[in-house]
């Protein structure tokens, strides 16, 4: 099976292969962050190892077909089976577009990370045999402290009109080290505690309809003041299921100096922050 070409979405520059080797540089000196597809990003902060919900296995042999059953836009920028380090793990709730079926377990085998998660979250982390010692429970406004890395799970609202998740089963996660703090919100409804979130660096912003959407994406975005804004959640799959829609350019058109502070990464893409020295 081919690749299709891209329908519904705004034209982006070709997929993006990422660097192992930077991907799990020691010696980095930035906060450099690469947009995995979907709701997923891998992370290097300043040697840190770090990824967020990744999806990055395939399904068989099928390099066009991701491992959740839905075809790929294009190429996986990253294999799970190839990644050989991995510090944290954060996952913000256990769907099968964020807690990977495949790419999970590889991880989890491939890897000594530390997985952070609510506690539904853990309990589909023991059935891909995590060891108990390796995992970290997300709960909101408490702080994890990873040596001088500290995380914060935020509230999530993830369609709980239609019983799929209930308060605590999902969140999203605040990360601060060396005066750069990045947010990943998760899938959610936009909350009044999100608007009271202030000081945010790096905002990577989920903006399919069925979670911010576009006007709740926004929104959020002016309300953070955010530096760096890397929409999220759209433009992976070749489907027209409502979760893989997106408009990133519908977004930004109501987001606040977007010409600087919006980013659309194409998929393996990746945008370097320098770090204070």
């Amino acid at each position: 099976m081919g690749f299709e070409p891209v329908r519904n979405v705004p034209s982006r520059t070709p997929h993006g292969q990422v660097s192992i080797d930077e991907l799990t540089d020691t010696q980095s000196a930035d906060l450099t962050v690469w947009w995995l597809g979907n709701a997923g990003f891998a992370m290097n902060w300043a040697g840190t190892v770090i990824f967020i919900d990744p999806i990055i296995e395939l399904q068989g042999d099928d390099t066009a077909m991701s491992e959740i059953g839905l075809p790929l836009r294009g190429p996986l920028p990253l294999r799970a089976s190839d990644v050989t380090r991995a510090d944290i793990v954060l996952l913000t709730h256990d769907d099968g577009d964020h807690t990977g079926p495949l790419t999970t377990p590889g991880l989890i085998a491939g890897t000594e990370a530390i997985f952070v998660g609510t506690d539904r979250t853990r309990r589909k982390l023991l059935e891909h045999r995590l060891p108990e010692e390796r995992f970290r429970l997300a709960e909101y406004a408490r702080e994890i402290e990873f040596g001088d890395l500290a995380i914060t799970p935020t509230p999530a609202r993830h369609q709980e009109a239609d019983a799929h998740t209930v308060r605590g089963e999902c969140c999203g996660f605040i990360l601060e080290r060396d005066e750069v703090t990045v947010w990943h919100p998760d899938d959610t409804d936009l909350l009044e505690e999100h608007l009271e979130v202030t000081g945010i660096d790096v905002l990577l912003l989920p903006i399919a309809p069925h979670v911010l959407g576009t006007e709740g994406a926004a929104r959020l975005a002016n309300s953070t003041g955010a530096r760096y804004i890397i929409p999220c959640h759209y433009g992976t799959y070749v489907s027209d299921v409502y979760w893989c829609t997106g408009d990133p350019e519908a977004v930004a058109a109501q987001i606040e100096d977007a010409e600087t502070r919006v980013h659309m990464l194409a998929i393996g893409e990746k945008l370097v922050v320098p770090l204070p020295s």
